[in-house]
């Protein structure tokens, strides 16, 4: 195993000062392998990019929050709305059972949302703000942080009173960097409302889904302030101990209960999950770096060519060197190790220059955003460095194994003669063991 260790490292040292003596040579090998590392690492890193951003912003919402309500979410082009239109909206009373009869449930809460109103404070004003009813679990459902004041009490909840929680930059529209804004009184439709607490900064994403821009009211206040539609939503979050489908099943239970269904009847309500849209789009994401992969190969498969061409060179240059070796004493796969290692060293070095590219690319890309001020973010993955590494391994050992297996089968006196058409005997030989193989399992 020592003498093993020795002659690999004595071929990595052989292999690294041969590409040195032919700068130009392997500099343009490597070319090929760096370009088309540059093209699959980047489309990935782009396309996870955006995957993680989105589900980032998805994650808001909650990734273990189930919501009632009777649109379900479907990731579909068959969207077929007319079955769900007529559906019962969720309501209070059910809101009031679910909490009591629902055993796996930690919080529940309902919530209702309705967008583009203007809020006023004297003679400032925040415009297409969203106003947030919410019952007095909700900051169980969703994690809430104040700069100033406080959370509504149970009395405020429940007893519809005309007081108001602001998100960060509502506050700083009407209120600027002040800092006394508890107690401050705010108009949403004509209606005026006493501020109790400012919620911190959130920071926005791509869609949206953050509460600085919002007015949160107690839900029994809500129909105050703004029209409510029809469908409102009941949010759920399960107990530590309870699997996010154990309560999904106990909740469509506990529903059909609740609104008398038959066993013979279909839901008229939905039970979503964030997980819906997180799943379509990994689903439609993975194909677009399927793409970006099939892409890249093309270069890789350039590369590859221009690798193995060049090992071909460099096999016949040392044509008398390989005699001598076999002359005394060396193994075949000690050979084929010399001139393989080579080839895969060739095209890790150009697998890390396209990687530390992809790294320098995206390092600007996001200097670039931070400077626009943007909250989209570009991840470069370990994941992804480790793939680039591991194709230029394979695409080395590919093109290499070639060059090398004709080298290691050279007889050592036509080696020392300098013949060089032993070379491509050997690769004739090759080809026929292979084909030999192939006879006889077809035999």
């Amino acid at each position: 195993m020592s003498t093993f260790l020795q002659i690999l490292r004595q071929s990595f040292i052989l292999s690294f000062e041969e590409i040195r003596a032919a700068k130009l040579r392997s500099f343009l090998s490597l070319l090929g392998i760096t370009i088309g590392i540059l093209c699959i690492i980047s489309v990935r890193t782009a396309v996870n990019s955006l995957e993680m951003n989105i589900q980032k912003s998805l994650a808001s919402f909650g990734n273990d929050i189930l919501y009632i309500q009777k649109w379900p979410w479907i990731w579909s082009e068959n969207y077929e709305w007319w079955r769900y239109l007529n559906r019962p909206a969720a309501n209070r009373r059910e809101l009031e059972q679910l909490q009591e009869r629902v055993k796996g449930a930690k919080a529940s809460a309902m919530i209702y949302l309705a967008g583009n109103s203007n809020v006023l404070a004297g003679d400032a004003m925040a415009e297409g703000a969203s106003i947030q009813g919410v019952t007095f679990d909700y900051d169980k459902i969703k994690n809430l942080e104040f700069t100033q004041g406080r959370y509504f009490t149970t009395g405020e909840s429940n007893g519809a009173q005309a007081v108001a929680l602001i998100g960060a930059n509502v506050a700083e529209s009407l209120f600027g960097d002040s800092r006394n804004v508890e107690g401050s009184e705010i108009k949403v439709n004509g209606v005026q409302l006493k501020v109790i607490g400012v919620l911190k900064k959130e920071g926005s994403d791509l869609f949206g889904f953050t509460l600085d821009n919002n007015v949160l009211v107690p839900y029994s206040f809500m129909s105050k302030v703004i029209y409510m539609g029809e469908d409102p939503l009941i949010a759920v979050v399960p107990k530590d101990n309870v699997p996010i489908e154990e309560l999904k099943y106990e909740l469509k239970g506990v529903m059909r209960s609740i609104r008398r269904l038959s066993p013979y009847e279909e839901d008229n309500f939905a039970v979503n999950q964030v997980s819906v849209f997180t799943e379509g789009i990994a689903s439609i994401f993975s194909i677009i770096n399927a793409a970006g992969m099939f892409i890249g190969a093309f270069s890789i498969l350039v590369g590859t060519f221009g690798i193995a061409n060049i090992m071909f060179v460099s096999v016949q240059e040392r044509v008398y060197q390989i005699g001598i070796k076999k002359a005394l004493g060396a193994k075949k796969i000690y050979i084929l190790l010399e001139f393989l290692l080579e080839a895969v060293m060739l095209c890790v070095f150009g697998g890390i220059a396209g990687l530390l590219i992809v790294v320098g690319l995206f390092a600007f890309f996001n200097w670039l955003i931070i400077y626009f001020e943007s909250d989209f973010h570009f991840y470069v993955t370990a994941q992804n460095l480790f793939i680039g590494i591991s194709i230029s391994v394979v695409t080395g050992v590919l093109a290499g194994f070639i060059p090398a297996y004709s080298a290691a089968n050279m007889k050592p006196v036509d080696a020392i003669r300098g013949e060089v058409s032993d070379l491509f005997a050997g690769i004739k030989s090759m080809f026929k063991v292979f084909g030999a193989k192939k006879k006889t399992e077809l035999g």
